[in-house]
């Protein structure tokens, strides 16, 4: 094998394996070593770059495909994983630490795949392990969040299962575009499958019920790669599927008009993960080459500002214990990089000229007008609104700026942390600043101007749209502690309620055999385990005659009817051992 054929994902599993397998000391080297490997191995690879596994001599796995839209995700997948390892270095054992390795690598897996098997069981590889990133905080809360996590995937990865071998039947087991089969069930089946991980409506309230339970390095890691890997899959197969621009165009607005209700900041950005997905499903639904670039140019960005946004909230949830809006305030002199770096990636987010989601934005908006499609672009403009709205000014103003009604104790944040805070920030700057580096590395290396008047002037105008309002309704915006209803409201209830009628439908009908065969191997056991009985109370006087205590009974019956029973038996096992 060659070096410009090593898979950097199957690096990340094998060091994710050895950190399981060695003491808790060699972990904080072993997970940064292993996440600089991988970055090192990706930039090895080369078009030529292929990993067949030979399964049998008909099937042949391909590891490695090295096409534009996977080598896009790839290169932030490697770059994010050591951004990671550095936050995480000192916030983790070795079990979370192993096994976010493997979650790290499997997701590289996904979009290596050159197949669909390949492609299947490094899903359900990403699936397993992160419900064990959910569930590693050992709490209730988080077991709880990751019995449900593992129940939705458990649905997704079935469909996706159902669609892959559908597909596999009638096409064989290479990966391609399903846009233009929608009346076959392959097209549906995968659609469910992926349009789980994506959180599209209604199956997205798993990240806003599960991710904020994680613990803190776990949401940063689960926010970087399960619905990142989600957008690749429907880039590869559904990438010009015309309905998905307006399910985008929704996804984005619905999720953040949610986030505005929220006062806890994970479960807040968790929403926005949902609105910024939502703007990269419409752009690939536009299936044009500045569709698909602006797709993976947003996943781009979105990984580096949407990390450090995950990242400052970890912080501060380490240095005060909470994450509620409510309880937090003037943190901007007690945590002054912290605030510096949100304050960035959440202008980022917002589409602020000269950062990063201003470059990635710029080639959606533009895929939506080149397509006629201006509605849905419309959409996304009001949703960008809404991020302003809840990121940038709600968060920044009365977690940081704002003053608190309570004293907040501040315990500094961790080195590490703040390095990779600040790596993710310097990313954003430098690819708003330089949007063309980014360009560069797409699949179609589309570029467009995002510097020109009108599209400034565009961004001009929300921003004074959304930071007026807010500052003459500062008591409106101000977050309050109460329950949203999400989409999942609707199958969570009604599946309870089924799921308790048909325990106590089963606790019924088993109730009843217990009773009734207690009741018959009682009858029977008294009946076969005394004899007297069969002659004593029969209401044959043949029988009653045989009687144990009738001294006149006959003898000569009594050893014929056991002799009789006894040739039956004998019949009855002969025949048994025949069949």
């Amino acid at each position: 094998m060659s070096w410009n054929n090593l898979h950097p994902g199957l690096v990340m599993i094998l060091f994710g394996i050895i950190i399981l397998a060695l003491p808790e000391k060699c972990r904080k080297y072993l997970t940064l070593a292993g996440s600089v490997c991988a970055f090192c191995v990706f930039w090895m690879l080369d078009s030529h770059s292929t990993l067949p596994f030979k399964v049998t001599d008909n099937l042949t796995l391909q590891l490695i495909d090295t096409n534009g839209v996977s080598m896009v995700f790839l290169m932030v997948f490697v770059s994010i994983g050591v951004i990671n390892a550095i936050y995480a270095v000192d916030l983790q054992n070795k079990w979370e630490a192993g096994i976010t390795c493997i979650y790290a690598g499997s997701n590289m897996g996904i979009v290596l795949a050159g197949d669909l098997i390949s492609f299947i069981v490094f899903w359900e590889i990403s699936a397993f392990t992160s419900t064990y990133i959910i569930y590693a905080r050992h709490c209730r809360r988080s077991s709880r969040a990751a019995f449900r996590y593992v129940l939705v995937h458990a649905f997704g990865g079935n469909m996706l299962l159902a669609g892959i071998l559908v597909q596999i039947f009638h096409n064989g087991i290479g990966l391609a575009n399903l846009s233009g089969n929608m009346h076959g069930a392959a097209f549906w089946l995968i659609l469910i499958g992926v349009g789980v991980n994506a959180a599209i409506p209604p199956f997205n309230g798993w990240i806003a019920d599960a991710y904020p339970e994680a613990t803190i390095p776990g949401t940063v890691y689960l926010g970087s790669y399960t619905t990142k890997a989600a957008i690749y899959a429907l880039i590869t197969f559904f990438s010009g599927t015309h309905m998905l621009i307006y399910v985008g165009a929704f996804m984005a607005i619905f999720a953040a008009c949610m986030a505005l209700l929220e006062n806890d900041i994970r479960r807040l950005l968790s929403y926005h993960i949902v609105s910024q997905l939502g703007m990269m499903v419409a752009s690939l639904g536009v299936g044009s080459e500045i569709g698909v670039d602006g797709a993976s140019a947003h996943a781009v960005t979105n990984i580096f500002f949407k990390g450090v946004l995950l990242m400052c909230a970890g912080s501060i949830m380490k240095a005060t214990g909470t994450c509620k809006i409510t309880e937090l305030g003037g943190l901007r002199k007690k945590m002054p990089i912290t605030a510096f770096c949100f304050l960035i990636s959440s202008m980022a987010i917002a589409g602020f000229p000269f950062l990063s989601g201003f470059a990635s934005k710029a080639l959606i908006m533009e895929s939506l007008h080149e397509y006629g499609e201006g509605f849905p672009a419309i959409m996304i403009t009001i949703a960008g609104v809404g991020t302003l709205l809840s990121i940038t000014l709600k968060i920044n103003y009365f977690v940081f700026f704002g003053k608190c009604d309570r004293q907040v104790k501040v315990q500094n944040a961790t080195n590490s942390m703040t390095t990779a805070v600040v790596i993710g920030t310097i990313m954003s700057i430098v690819i708003g600043m330089k949007p063309e580096l980014l360009y560069q590395q797409l699949t179609y290396k589309t570029m467009v101007d995002p510097f020109s008047i009108p599209h400034i002037m565009e961004y001009v105008a929300i921003i004074a749209g959304g930071a007026i309002p807010f500052f003459f309704m500062l008591s409106i915006m101000k977050p309050h502690d109460e329950i949203s209803m999400d989409f999942d409201w609707f199958y969570r209830r009604p599946l309870v309620k089924i799921i308790e009628a048909l325990s106590k439908g089963l606790y019924r009908v088993f109730g009843w055999f217990d009773r009734h065969v207690l009741h018959g191997v009682q009858f029977f056991g008294t009946g076969l385990g005394n004899p007297y009985l069969w002659t004593e109370k029969s209401g044959n006087l043949k029988i009653k005659s045989m009687s144990f205590e009738n001294e006149d009974r006959l003898i000569g019956d009594v050893i014929q009817v056991i002799v009789a029973l006894f040739a039956v038996m004998i019949l009855i096992s002969i025949y048994v051992i025949k069949m």
